[in-house]
């Protein structure tokens, strides 16, 4: 289609050239009649000229992309995006580059979940780690594949829709330095995290970044924090660090979403793959964070649920007190399931508290022969409560 567009196009203009060089009629016609005739064949001209270089893309369902940049949009866009559809763009960009995907609109049904009409990003075409899925009207910044593959998916339901999307995605070096670019896939014995611009500047608006750590089948991962400034929020909506059993985005196996200035305790994976995702949204920024991880041999005391003491004599004073605001909780099995929003932390020896406001939202997995009713509200619990459990 495009091929015959530039074709009739490039005819189009070589008459038109003509029409001006060869026109024996304007050289025999009076003043006035060569005017008129001058006009209407470069108004032609400057038509054609002006419709080659602006002509409007017309975007369909998917497709297979290549090459160092593209442009990517829902299908009709800007029109209204058709209902019950499920569109699929694959990116191959040249070997040894990665692909970076920007989201210049975003205008899809709205849904704090992005349960019905959404956008699925990945690193790669084929079972790839999930880069974030996107609805709304905010849009996230910059994605970065581990590869040089990428697949988008839309998919709208029955209902409300908008403009859909439009999108650029370019072909940038590995680990390209630059204050949007941030993320990876870490597979190194140890190594280090850190947002974009660390520690010249705050890190920038409107940022995503992914870390997929993967350690060999008998280790696991720790991950522990050294500097942690970012947004502040209660239960942490806006700017944020979510942690992840596994290689993608799965809330059943999200281990803690964090925000604030102290840095969380370490985290350690309960397998050999962890997954860091830091998002700014487009207002206030912060310095950012460094944290490094290192893999270590499997134990029972860098497991990371289900928290219960290993000893069977409970200390006569609790090195942990907290006092936390029960966000929601769930019965599986013998266990209860408890997500809380912290507000106080209190440490023993070196006194560490963590004041209101400084709060971070983080799961609790407590075995128990006859698990209580929970009801929301706010708790206080020692390390003692846990071993009671």
């Amino acid at each position: 289609m495009s091929s015959s567009r530039s074709v009739s196009s490039r005819i189009s203009l070589e008459i038109s050239l003509l029409f001006l060089s060869e026109c024996h009629i304007c050289s025999n016609a009076p003043h006035t009649m060569r005017i008129i005739i001058w006009s209407i064949a470069s108004a032609f001209l400057f038509s054609v000229i002006f419709t080659q270089r602006h002509r409007r893309p017309i975007f369909t369902c998917g497709g297979n992309f290549t090459g160092d940049t593209g442009l990517i949009g829902s299908q009709g866009y800007p029109g209204v995006y058709p209902p019950n559809n499920k569109c699929v763009w694959r990116i191959t960009v040249p070997e040894g580059r990665v692909v970076s995907l920007l989201f210049r609109v975003l205008d899809l049904e709205s849904d704090s979940l992005c349960r019905y009409d959404f956008v699925d990003v990945f690193s790669g075409h084929i079972n790839g780690q999930r880069l974030g899925r996107f609805c709304g009207t905010s849009k996230p910044g910059a994605l970065v594949t581990n590869g040089n593959k990428m697949q988008v998916i839309m998919v709208s339901d029955a209902n409300t829709a908008g403009s859909g999307f439009l999108a650029v995605y370019s072909a940038i070096r590995p680990n390209e330095r630059g204050d949007r670019y941030c993320g990876g896939l870490l597979d190194k014995p140890s190594g280090t995290i850190q947002t974009p611009n660390w520690p010249e500047k705050d890190y920038p608006a409107g940022v995503t970044c992914s870390w997929h750590i993967i350690a060999p089948q008998d280790q696991i991962i720790e991950l522990t924090f050294e500097k942690f400034d970012v947004e502040r929020d209660s239960y942490c909506r806006y700017d944020h660090v979510a942690v992840f059993n596994g290689g993608e985005m799965n809330e059943s196996r999200k281990i803690g979403k964090f925000c604030g200035d102290s840095p969380p305790m370490p985290i350690y994976s309960d397998g050999n793959h962890l997954l860091i995702m830091f998002l700014s949204d487009l207002s206030l920024t912060a310095d950012g964070f460094i944290g490094h991880y290192r893999f270590k041999l499997r134990s029972l005391s860098t497991a990371s649920a289900p928290l219960t003491s290993m000893s069977t004599i409970p200390p006569t004073t609790p090195p942990v007190v907290i006092t936390a605001t029960l966000i929601s909780a769930a019965m599986r099995g013998h266990s209860v399931l408890a997500t809380f929003s912290l507000i106080h932390l209190y440490k023993e020896g070196n006194l560490a508290i963590q004041q209101a406001g400084k709060t971070m939202s983080t799961k609790v997995t407590v075995l128990c022969k006859k698990c209580p009713l929970v009801r929301r509200g706010e708790y206080l619990y020692t390390d003692l409560d846990l071993q009671k459990s």
